[in-house]
């Protein structure tokens, strides 16, 4: 059966229990939307899978999130207590290869790998059709992947001929050795503990076979999350699996390949570095229009098909849980209830406030804003900090949120030409002590990522020739060349208090948990929705909603 007929028979199972919510046609006007309606909301820190389930199913938790089993999702889906949402989103899930160590750096040797994974048979047994093999660096929703992104490339015989092709041998056990005589060496697939990650783990494994039974010595190196990306950070593995969620954008394609981006803690994790991939990526970057952008971008995507830097296993269909005791939970048919509108929207059917409990599937560990790179810690971190610009849930296009509204222009002559951007922010804006929020800080924010080169954020603004602030609700920010993607780049930056910059002398080590931090609620000062109260490892982290908050009734 093919890809697409698994997610055709997925998404019918799923429609059985969809909540009437997730399927409304009624269309809510989000510039209209006045909230938190909670006061307090609280992250429980659960990571066994099996508790996340018994706990959403005893009420511990209203909000599951990122269900991915079958037999769990079945389960939740008959439960009467809880509502189901589902989206085909941007997810997408990678076997990271290391091609600075041999046998990765041989584009050749890591095509034949891709060659020997059956896709289909994995997505066929772990997950019972509820996601959809790949075959591209952009999950197939994409509008910006290539349309044979789900086509299938298992070709164990072509993988071997390829190997034979290129002077590769096998001894008498049937593993490889290289042209020169070299054997290929046992290599482990970091994966997180199962656990914590069970359907991860098992994924490796069968990974792991597969790669065994083709003549690439491997294992799984089961380890804790935060250690294993620490690994990929310094570059030292061998193989590992990791799931990433895209964002709409294609540009992302050059945080991940582009050789500029391989650096201790940069996205190229693989450390893949080629000249003609550099450029196809900087044409993307740097892309004037839509049609040059779609050039490039696939011209990129072709790229890496040839040269196999990372090996693309699957995109699985987002599904989430909600407790039906919560009303106006917020569903499109692009994002599941787990999202910020919900919590804006949310309060509890029966009238009666208490803290809307939300899955934390991992322990966030590092909250410094700097430093934190996981998507555990952003799950906190993004209910503190806020852009200029928000994402239409509809549409996934650009929407005002800290700035009312932005221009772009193209300035200069020939090599001189360049963007310029200018974003109005809202009048009356503050912090979540109470003090106002101006250009100044969105200034003194882009000055501090580029200045420090902090590695998450750098890639937006390493273009940033100079920021202007004409007056305290005016952002001027002159671009280094011309690019498509330089409007989103700036506008989906955090933004900073200047006040705290001023005092930060040790980005890498500052510690907003400690005693001695200076600013909001434990050290944290933000413009978002809700502030930190309190984090007890282990156990949650207790959020509460900022009285300033834009949205909030009142507020302006």
């Amino acid at each position: 059966m093919s890809a697409i007929k698994f997610l055709l028979a997925a998404l019918a199972a799923l429609s059985l229990f969809i909540a009437a919510e997730a399927r409304a046609a009624e269309r809510i006007d989000v510039n209209s939307i006045r909230g938190p309606k909670l006061e307090e909301l609280s992250m429980l820190i659960i990571t066994n899978p099996d508790a996340q389930i018994l706990a959403a199913e005893a009420g511990e938790l209203d909000i599951l999130s990122d269900i991915a089993r079958p037999s769990d999702i079945d389960r939740l889906g008959a439960d009467p207590k809880l509502k189901m949402s589902l989206a085909r989103g941007m997810h997408a899930f990678f076997l990271l290869l290391n091609n600075k160590n041999f046998p990765w750096d041989d584009a050749v040797v890591r095509r034949a790998a891709a060659m020997s994974i059956d896709r289909g048979a994995i997505v066929r047994m772990i997950f019972s059709g509820y996601c959809e093999p790949i075959n591209s660096w952009l999950p197939p929703v994409s509008p910006w992947a290539l349309a044979n992104s789900s086509r299938d490339i298992y070709d164990p015989e072509g993988a071997a001929k390829l190997l034979a092709e290129r002077g590769y041998t096998r001894d008498m056990t049937g593993a490889l050795r290289s042209p020169d005589g070299r054997p290929f060496p046992k290599m482990k697939i970091l994966t997180p503990l199962a656990r914590l990650a069970p359907t991860t783990a098992e994924l490796a494994e069968l990974i792991a076979g597969s790669l065994t039974a083709a003549g690439f010595p491997a294992e799984t190196e089961p380890m804790d999350f935060s250690t294993m990306i620490a690994r990929l950070d310094r570059k030292e593995y061998d193989m590992a699996v990791l799931a990433w969620g895209m964002g709409r954008n294609p540009d992302s394609l050059y945080s991940f390949y582009h050789s500029s981006m391989d650096f201790p803690g940069g996205y190229n994790m693989t450390g893949v570095r080629d000249a003609r991939l550099d450029a196809a990526l900087e044409r993307l970057r740097f892309a004037p229009d839509e049609a040059a952008a779609r050039e490039a971008s696939r011209e990129a995507q072709e790229l890496l098909a040839e040269l196999m830097p990372s090996v693309p296993i699957y995109s699985r269909i987002s599904v989430a849980a909600i407790s039906s005791g919560w009303k106006n939970v917020f569903t499109t048919e692009k994002i599941t209830a787990d999202n910020m509108w919900t919590l804006l929207t949310a309060e509890p059917a029966d009238g009666k406030m208490r803290p809307l409990r939300m899955l934390l599937s991992e322990e966030p560990r590092n909250l410094n804003p700097f430093t934190a790179s996981s998507a555990y810690s952003w799950q906190v971190l993004g209910m503190i900090y806020e852009t200029m610009l928000g994402t239409d849930p509809y549409t996934l296009e650009d929407m005002p949120a800290l700035a009312e509204s932005w221009s772009v222009r193209t300035a200069g002559d020939g090599d001189a030409r360049h963007t310029e951007l200018v974003f109005r922010l809202k009048r009356g804006l503050k912090w979540s002590d109470g003090s106002p929020l101006t250009a100044r800080d969105m200034k003194a924010s882009v000055d501090f990522i580029k200045s420090n080169k902090l590695p998450r954020f750098f890639d937006s603004v390493k273009n940033v020739r100079r920021t202007e602030t004409p007056d305290d609700y005016t952002l001027r920010v002159v671009m280094e060349g011309v690019s498509y993607w330089y409007l989103d780049n700036i506008g989906g930056l955090p933004c900073f208090p200047k006040k705290v910059l001023d005092r930060v002398t040790d980005w890498q080590n500052w510690d907003p948990l400690s005693e001695d931090a200076k600013f909001g609620p434990r050290g944290l000062l933000g413009c978002g929705p809700f502030t930190l109260e309190s984090y007890k490892p282990g156990e949650y982290v207790m959020m509460r909603r900022n009285p300033h908050y834009r949205l909030l009734e009142g507020t302006r």
